[in-house]
């Protein structure tokens, strides 16, 4: 058996996840995780990220916008002022363009 062409592990896995369609589910995730450890980092200094996470209670990712809905007033009111600094560090953490806007709520 003479082997014709070789690939990499990564290559394998990214041609899967292309074929499989999963591309936009594995950047929602990507995007969620950047969002909550974000906010920790931000506003809930030394939390985990389970307990900055609880802070945003819907989270929703589509055609770049990040819609979240926040429990708290006073935190939903600290974040508008932050807001174009905000999609600049997710951009920055997920290393492209992929937040366009981001919507409170």
């Amino acid at each position: 058996m003479l082997r014709q062409k070789t690939k990499s592990i990564a290559e394998v896995i990214e041609e899967y996840i292309s074929e499989s369609h999963l591309e936009e589910g594995l950047q929602r995730v990507r995007v969620f995780e950047a969002w909550d450890l974000l906010i920790g980092q931000m506003f809930v200094p030394g939390s985990s990220l389970d307990e900055a996470a609880k802070l945003t209670t819907t989270r929703f990712f589509k055609d770049g916008i990040l819609t979240c809905r926040i429990s708290s007033s006073v935190l939903r009111t600290q974040l508008r002022f932050t807001l174009p600094s905000l999609k600049d560090k997710l951009n920055s953490m997920l290393q492209g363009d992929i937040v366009k806007e981001i919507r409170l709520t």
